[in-house]
């Protein structure tokens, strides 16, 4: 059905005539006999660990809940909606270990409009930085009524942040320290991908290279923390350590960072 259909309902009048004369008609806007109910649908998508459209990929186990809202249902017919999540940036399904992230729900509506949700579970480990987009569709007897695909939907989309560090001493200018009482490392954290206006924050702490463990001075943890609202999508923030380290001649930290 052409677009302008979407979601609205016609009723069909007819008229019986004898030449000119009019012997009979039927129009009645209640009718459900005359009725042609054209279906539409429109989706919010978010994380289930968020709940918000920040995708918390990091973890691995990733949950995508898509609502659909869906109008011109006929009450009591069996829909199944399909959903598919895509990749913004090329336009292609999201693949994880070679297979498309889909999901199906089977429904059956009490109302003729409504909600229903479309829940995806997924390893999001590899879409550290990517965009991603909840294309719906609802089908009725394998025949396809409404579809919601638009790769610049807000609406449909899920953010999944990337961040990247480069720690440098700050009386030395580079990655040597001199080890003495007073050390000061700044971590530099770019990030990618977050949602502006959002607020943020952001947690490293020093680790031992050679023991892979948290490096310890006078038995307590060197970490640092960072609250901030981004302003656009990329960025940077700095993350100052401050700490004695006179007990590390020769050995090597490295900044883990967390947001």
């Amino acid at each position: 059905a052409p677009a302008e259909y979407k979601g609205k309902t016609y009723v069909f009048y007819e008229e019986l005539y004898y030449g000119d004369a009019l012997l009979a008609d039927h129009k009645d806007l209640s009718d459900e006999g005359q009725s042609i109910h054209y279906p539409e649908i429109g989706t919010k998508a978010a994380d289930g660990l968020t709940k918000t459209q920040i995708g918390a990929g990091a973890s691995g186990k990733t949950t995508i809940i898509d609502t659909v809202e869906y109008k011109n249902l006929i009450p009591g017919e069996e829909y199944t909606v399909t959903g598919t999540l895509m990749d913004r940036a090329t336009g292609e399904a999201v693949e994880v270990d070679g297979e498309a992230v889909t999901s199906e729900t089977v429904f059956v509506p009490e109302e003729m409009s409504g909600t229903v949700e479309v829940t995806f579970v997924f390893d999001g480990s590899a879409l550290k930085g990517k965009t991603v987009v909840a294309f719906e569709s609802v089908t009725l007897e394998e025949r396809e009524l409404a579809v919601h695909a638009n790769l610049e939907d807000e609406g449909q989309t899920v953010y999944f942040p990337e961040i990247g560090t480069t720690a440098s001493d700050t009386e030395t200018g580079c990655h040597v320290a001199k080890a003495d009482e007073n050390v000061t490392v700044v971590d530099v954290v770019k990030y990618h991908n977050l949602v502006p206006g959002k607020e943020y924050k952001v947690s490293g702490v020093l680790m031992d290279q050679e023991t892979g463990k948290e490096l310890l001075v006078k038995d307590e943890k060197v970490t640092a923390e960072a609250v901030f609202v981004p302003a656009e999508p990329e960025g940077s923030i700095e993350m100052v350590f401050t700490f004695d380290g006179s007990a590390l001649k020769g050995n090597a930290v490295v900044a883990f960072e967390t947001v």
